[in-house]
């Protein structure tokens, strides 16, 4: 067995003793169907529904990037690799898969898409950071009894690191100057190049639109948390939009098991808690959006993981016969 196939085991069975960890804790013993006994299904089929502007703004960040270096790429290519990278999110740590969108173009620089990939993964990351940094400095402060000369600097230093990150993020044209510096001559180098090339034509009205957009998909996303927590809880807005902004944050700087499994739902389950919401009732929301937001799509996608895999069997298959059939030729 491979490295990285052990590595993704390993992941995987950290992701299920998380979660089997957390449920355990969360129950105690209590009986499943009594908690989905008085479950409000009206608000599961609106969060079902939420998922459409969910993915269509993703489609649409993802569909602009692609346009500004590539204005001939088809709206339905920008769908099906939109849909491969979910699938390949899903089945790692941090939705890190989602970055190889770029293997589902043939006839346009993987290497630039891979950089247009970035951006986008990283527009996303950074929307979370910023309200996650600043609703974990609330909880800080206002759940926990800390001395100012603790909390404040604390709050302070966030706010300086979350400037510091939007002000290098609206100056795409900074990143560039690193192909300046570095040596073409190395492959990896080349490489780098390459993918750094993806910010020649980004200008400061398209971060600030894909800004935007990633903003708006945040908001989508506490909208779909909200309707799930009020399937099993009634829930203040303003809770949700502080613990599940900590939780996503959580997500961000602990990816380390597949599809976020019990990192999800353990910082759920815990930054509610703080507001008195009941356990099961947090997990069980969690674990809704997993089922909806990630599990849907991602089998969605699997159709165009398994048929890129296929189509690359039999490409190789085809140049084996032709080696076969014409020996003295490379």
């Amino acid at each position: 067995m491979r490295k990285k196939q052990i590595m993704w085991l390993i992941k995987l069975l950290v992701g299920i003793a998380l979660l089997f960890f957390i449920y355990q804790n969360v129950y105690r013993g209590q009986q499943i169907l009594e908690v989905f006994s008085g479950a409000n299904w009206l608000y599961t089929a609106v969060c079902l529904l939420l998922l459409l502007p969910n993915f269509f703004i993703q489609f649409l960040r993802w569909r602009y990037l692609l346009k500004i270096a590539f204005p001939d790429v088809k709206d339905a290519m920008v769908l099906k690799s939109l849909l491969f990278g979910t699938t390949l999110g899903f089945i790692t740590p941090g939705n890190l898969g989602e970055l190889a969108r770029a293997l589902y173009f043939k006839n346009h620089d993987r290497w630039v898409i891979a950089g247009l990939n970035v951006i986008d993964k990283f527009s996303g990351i950074i929307v979370f950071l910023t309200f996650g940094l600043l609703s974990f400095n609330y909880i800080l402060l206002a759940k926990f009894t800390w001395r100012p000369y603790i909390g404040y600097p604390v709050l302070v230093l966030d706010t300086l690191f979350i400037i510091l990150l939007w002000i290098i993020t609206l100056h795409p044209a900074w990143f560039q100057r690193i192909k300046r510096v570095v040596n073409e001559k190395s492959y990896v180098a080349q490489k780098l190049i390459r993918i750094i090339s993806a910010l020649d034509n980004l200008k400061r009205r398209d971060i600030n639109i894909v800004l935007g957009l990633s903003t708006a998909w945040f908001f989508i996303i506490i909208l779909q948390y909200q309707a799930a927590i009020l399937v099993f809880q009634k829930v203040p807005f303003y809770q949700t939009l502080i613990a599940i902004s900590a939780t996503l944050f959580t997500k961000v700087i602990l990816p380390v098991s597949i599809g976020d499994l019990g990192i999800r739902e353990g910082a759920s389950v815990y930054y509610y808690s703080l507001f008195g919401i009941p356990r099961p009732a947090a997990f069980n929301g969690a674990f809704l959006i997993f089922l909806i937001n990630f599990l849907i799509p991602a089998l969605t996608g699997s159709y165009f993981v398994f048929r890129l895999r296929w189509e690359g069997l039999r490409t190789s298959r085809q140049n084996r016969k032709k080696t076969v059939q014409n020996p003295g030729k490379d």
